[in-house]
């Protein structure tokens, strides 16, 4: 195991109703304060959780500010309006209430605001994040991590990059399961593929000696798959849906790679096919990617591979490489029955021009570090899942 330093400063506020306490926790730290509230669609206002947060709010004595129309795979023309107008009235913080999207756009702004200029910079490398507006959430959809991680990631134009501060750690989260019982079932399972990729990119991993995490981690995939079926089965189940929810908070927030070095490739190459085509939706996207960076990475490093496989998926397989076959075979089962594509064609990404996706992937020469990927490989993975 590396040395590892690791902190994570969010106050995670649990539960029926959770929501409800927000005007009281912001006004607490903020008093008579300026709070821009950020939001993607209409399904906020429809099922009352917008007319819920902006009383909690107002009762609080709170000014309040808003912009909805967030969409998938968040732009840089909406966050660059968000960063300007928030900078201009003066908010304390910023309050996502939606999904990773929503809250990767409040990180992105939250950076620019004191920073002044272009938020893309801090993407591209231009600018580092020295100074970051606060940030809160209330998750509507789990599955991306953002409302505990220190990552962020947006698009521009054909660029979908990320980047990562301690200072966009969101300083509260909210999380009520009971705001997920409405969500439609295919981007419910692309959750559940997200939150469960999160810890397979830091558990693909050459660090020796990371037994501890590395258990923590295999009983967190099992548990997400195990509810994640149960809210397949039932999108109402308000136990199951706390168990993914919590799973997904912890799941990307930095514990699952303590003192490990991380991969990250299957996100490189999911990225690269959800910034070609928006319309992709990214746990979809991993679950099409994540079978072929297994086969691939396990016909290299199969004892790693066969120890998830036997581990997570539950093969019994003594020989690794049957082991790694079988893990993959189970895994496209579980990710079929949570009614996930199987192959780019079946997501829509038959056509994609996987040249030049693979170049883009593996733009600094390689990609991911459990197997170094060359953009010959990365292409490699995108022919192997081509077709189901």
């Amino acid at each position: 195991m590396n040395s590892f330093d690791f902190c994570s400063s969010t106050e995670l506020v649990f539960g029926r109703g959770a929501e409800n306490s927000i005007g009281e926790r912001l006004a607490a730290r903020f008093p008579k304060g300026r709070v821009y509230l950020v939001y993607g669609g209409g399904s906020v206002k429809r099922t009352g959780l917008y007319d819920r947060v902006t009383g909690s709010l107002r009762e609080a004595g709170l000014e309040v500010r808003e912009k909805g129309g967030v969409r998938p795979n968040p732009d840089i023309g909406l966050i660059r309006e968000l960063s300007s107008d928030a900078r201009n009235w003066g908010a304390d913080v910023l309050l996502a209430v939606g999904g990773g999207s929503v809250i990767d756009t409040c990180k992105a702004a939250a950076m620019a605001v004191p920073y002044g200029g272009d938020p893309w910079d801090f993407f591209s490398g231009k600018a580092k994040c020295v100074r970051a507006l606060p940030i809160a959430v209330i998750l509507t959809i789990p599955a991306a991590g953002s409302e505990q991680s220190m990552r962020v990631v947006v698009s521009n134009g054909d660029k979908k990059w990320g980047t990562a501060s301690q200072l966009i750690r969101p300083m509260v989260s909210v999380i009520d399961p009971e705001l997920f019982f409405t969500l439609p079932p295919y981007q419910a399972a692309a959750g559940v593929v997200d939150m469960m990729s999160h810890i397979m990119e830091r558990y693909f991993t050459n660090t020796p000696a990371t037994g501890f995490v590395d258990g923590q981690a295999e009983a967190a995939m099992r548990s997400i798959m195990k509810f994640g079926l149960e809210i397949r089965r039932d999108p109402r189940n308000y136990d199951a849906w706390s168990q993914v929810g919590v799973a997904g908070a912890f799941a990307h927030n930095g514990y699952y790679g303590l003192g490990q070095e991380e991969d990250w490739a299957s996100h490189g190459m999911e990225h690269e096919l959800s910034a070609w085509n928006p319309k992709i939706t990214h746990g979809a996207g991993l679950a099409v990617v994540i079978p072929g960076f297994l086969a691939f990475t396990g016909a290299r490093r199969p004892e790693r591979v066969a120890q998830w496989a036997r581990n997570v998926m539950g093969s019994v397989e003594q020989d690794d490489s049957a082991a790694v076959r079988d893990g993959i075979a189970r895994l496209r089962a579980f990710y079929r029955e949570m009614g996930m594509p199987g192959s780019l064609e079946e997501l829509g990404a038959g056509s994609a021009p996987l040249e030049e996706l693979a170049r883009r992937a593996a733009r600094s020469g390689t990609l991911g570090h459990f197997v170094p990927l060359s953009p010959e490989d990365v292409l490699s993975i995108y022919r192997s899942v081509l077709k189901a």
